[in-house]
């Protein structure tokens, strides 16, 4: 788990609980109706929930949703800073951005025209591929979905 000092006290309970009760972001997901990613998001501070996401969380997990409102209330709002790669799952894939990362701007450029990856309408799913030709393969597809906005003159 990537637990760190600063973690907000409403995911640190969120997470006890997920933990306590042996159940996967993706269960969780499901039962909010949201990508297990952006769930993940959320219980790392990195996301903000809506009173109906409180609302089943709270059913979900047992807890009381007004204090767990109260405790993203008191928090403001996520945090959405840049930090270092935590982790031998990530790691990989910040090294791959930084490594190609003039290659796959030139590529988008040439595909799409100057412009921008809108960061806040992006969407991540992580997919275990059906093996075909490797049936002993272990692969990890990182699927990133965004809204490509082109720079204008003005």
């Amino acid at each position: 788990m990537y637990l760190d000092e600063g973690l907000p006290q409403a995911c640190a309970k969120l997470l006890h609980e997920k933990t306590r009760r042996q159940m996967t972001f993706a269960e969780i997901a499901q039962h909010l109706g949201h990508n297990e990613v952006w769930v993940a998001a959320l219980f790392y501070g990195r996301a903000a929930p809506t009173h109906k996401d409180i609302a089943l969380l709270a059913s979900l997990l047992n807890l009381s949703a007004e204090t767990l409102a109260e405790d993203f209330r008191m928090e403001g709002p996520p945090l959405r800073r840049l930090s270092p790669p935590v982790g031998p799952a990530v790691a990989p894939f910040c090294d791959a951005i930084a490594l190609y990362a003039p290659a796959i701007h030139s590529v988008i450029v040439e595909k799409m025209g100057d412009g921008a990856v809108c960061t806040p309408s992006m969407k991540v799913r992580v997919e275990r591929p059906a093996p075909t030709d490797r049936p002993q393969s272990h692969d990890i597809r990182l699927v990133l979905e965004a809204r490509y906005m082109p720079y204008q003159s003005w």
